[in-house]
């Protein structure tokens, strides 16, 4: 396939909070009850997923689209492009297009969802993956893209309800296979239930962890405290995804507009802030970091 300069999308991922350059975002699609049933059903791990955290399947789709619109606003603003995955049929999570792929590095890997229905949403990115300088497939296990942090020397990936130890093992092949030296550090939870690693912990700005501790087993907990600088997030504030934040540089982040103490914590650190309103979005569980897929990040 002959391809412009200007179509060309050169794969770079350093780490979660070198300067964004481009990201893939999807506007949400209409939901209803019999398409989530149509496409996924329910099992245990929805059934844990429903029991430990907020669920309100009953978004206004039409006010997630405009708070996502707001979100690109100011990424744009701040030098970023913005590209749109095409939109799916049915597929009420296609928003969250954190989860159906990842950069690391020079490569742009495809996820490989548990769910059947998330697995459609990779039907979005038919036309932008031609455009990826380096792609690669993960055929095994189970992983998805909310699970895996890019640190500036590891991988941080979560063992919860969409990724497995035999995803895990893929994703080591394949970077491998990929040339890419760098360590995948798993970590494991206390329950189940977990709708991925981002939502318990995240890297807001560099060397900084949002952390909510009791999510964690303390072998895993030891590792993040020993690497990052944490910042404990309260129940509450877990509960409402403040954790899921998303960096744009180094020292600035956005994150929800209810974040006031987080903020202040943040900034005395010497990171800017950027307070909005994702309220719609939050519906179900899932902010800022996890409607972006970021394929180019730069050093600065």
């Amino acid at each position: 396939m002959n391809q412009n300069k200007t179509d060309f999308i050169s794969i770079n991922l350093p780490s979660e909070t070198a300067t964004l350059k481009t990201v893939v975002m999807c506007f949400a699609n209409p939901v209803s009850v019999s398409s989530v049933l149509r496409y996924g059903g329910i099992d245990a791990a929805l059934l844990y997923q429903l029991w430990y955290n907020k669920f309100n399947p009953f978004f206004n789709y039409e006010k997630v689209r405009r708070q996502q619109q707001t979100f690109m606003e100011i990424m744009k603003a701040n030098g970023v492009e913005v590209l749109l995955a095409d939109q799916v049929s049915g597929c009420a999570t296609q928003h969250y297009t954190r989860d159906i792929g990842f950069a690391i590095d020079d490569t742009f890997f495809c996820a490989n969802s548990r769910r059947y229905y998330r697995k459609r949403e990779l039907e979005g990115m038919e036309k932008l993956l031609p455009r990826f300088s380096k792609v690669a497939r993960l055929e095994k296990g189970a992983i998805e893209g909310g699970d895996v942090i890019v640190d500036e020397q590891y991988v941080i990936v979560g063992l919860g309800e969409e990724t497995n130890k035999e995803g895990v093992d893929c994703l080591r092949r394949k970077l491998k296979e990929s040339g890419i030296d760098r360590e995948i550090i798993t970590i494991e939870f206390t329950h189940r239930g977990i709708i991925h690693l981002d939502t318990k912990f995240n890297i807001p700005a560099k060397g900084i962890g949002f952390i909510h501790t009791k999510s964690f087993k303390p072998e895993s907990l030891k590792w993040l405290e020993n690497n990052f600088d944490l910042i404990e997030v309260t129940d509450e504030e877990t509960a409402n995804l403040e954790i899921n934040t998303f960096a744009l540089s180094p020292r600035k982040v956005v994150m929800r507009e209810r974040s006031e103490r987080l903020a202040s914590l943040l900034e005395s650190k010497g990171v800017e802030t950027i307070l909005v309103d994702y309220s719609e979005v939050t519906k179900l569980p899932g902010s800022f970091r996890c409607t972006t897929l970021p394929v180019e990040r730069v050093r600065q």
